[in-house]
């Protein structure tokens, strides 16, 4: 499952390097990738109907994650992710910017 995911990442960093390549005014693709160790997770991190998807719990926490990640550059967004107990979202800030000119090929 690893070694497709990190295939299916590197599919998608490609296609988010060749629309940054195309230096468009009026579109960006920002790339997130979902480095969750969930072995690292408590069991309630799993879905309890079949022990496979992620529980309500852990796609608040995947949601969080990814929006709070949002105006890093592209080294921050690839830290794993944590489990929290509490569901903390920042609100972004006027001075925020989405950072979508640092891909790496």
């Amino acid at each position: 499952m690893d070694g497709l995911r990190d295939k299916y990442n590197e599919k998608l960093l490609a296609i988010a390097s060749a629309y940054q390549r195309l230096n468009d005014p009026s579109f960006a693709v920002l790339w997130q990738p979902a480095n969750i160790p969930l072995a690292k997770f408590p069991i309630e991190a799993v879905s309890n109907v079949d022990c496979f998807h992620p529980s309500t719990a852990n796609h608040e926490r995947i949601a969080a994650a990814i929006w709070n990640r949002l105006t890093l550059n592209a080294d921050l967004r690839e830290l794993e992710f944590g489990w929290t107990e509490e569901v903390l979202m920042r609100c972004l800030e006027e001075d925020d910017r989405l950072q979508t000119t640092a891909i790496a090929d």
